[in-house]
């Protein structure tokens, strides 16, 4: 099969047709941004700004899978940041963990037990790993049932190629969730941040 190498203005055409086509979604998405975004700026670590940005501009686009990953990078990295200052370099966690080795649960559970967040907000940082990023991070086989059928309500690599392609199928949908998980960072993140003064 020989490659076909495009010219600039057929690059720009394929460009122009896939902004027309995706004009719609985008707006939406926008909309529902700038309706939730508090538009006063906020002190935050440097790294985790910048996976701020990127959820937001993943959900803008309709990545919904990267969305998803990177609002949890996000709360993820200000967390880590915010004990890094806390514990100091190569600091451990009262799991004794070290900080850099944390998982995500680690830094959520230690900011908890540090009065840095409520348990409401425990318990939504925990619902967007559990729930909302780890079907997509780590997809699981198929289980069957008792009666050699597959179970569809249980997350595997078929259910979440379904909430991508086809959630009609299955009555949910990786939008919906990636739109849950935006929300909660564009509301809390803000929040917790500022808490901490950025650091």
């Amino acid at each position: 099969m020989k490659n076909h190498y495009y010219t600039k203005s057929e690059i720009q055409k394929l460009i122009r047709e896939g902004d027309n086509r995706s004009y719609s979604g985008r707006f939406e998405r926008l909309r529902f941004l700038l309706s939730i975004e508090n538009q006063s700026s906020f002190p935050t670590p440097a790294l985790a700004f910048e996976y701020y940005e990127e959820a937001r501009l993943c959900w803008y686009v309709g990545s919904f899978v990267a969305a998803i990953a990177m609002a949890q990078l996000a709360f993820e990295e200000l967390l880590r940041s915010h004990h890094r200052v806390v514990k100091g370099v190569n600091g451990r966690l009262s799991c004794s963990t070290k900080v850099d080795q944390a998982s995500f649960s680690n830094l959520i559970d230690e900011a908890i037990n540090s009065n840095w967040i409520s348990e409401e907000e425990a318990n939504l940082l925990h619902n967007l790993r559990k729930n909302l990023r780890n079907p997509y991070v780590h997809t699981k086989d198929i289980k069957v049932n008792n009666k050699g059928k597959p179970d569809l309500k249980r997350s595997n690599f078929s259910v979440e190629y379904l909430k991508i392609k086809a959630p009609e199928v299955i009555g949910s949908d990786v939008e919906n969730e990636a739109k849950e998980a935006i929300q909660l960072l564009i509301t809390l993140f803000p929040e917790m941040s500022s808490r901490c003064g950025g650091l």
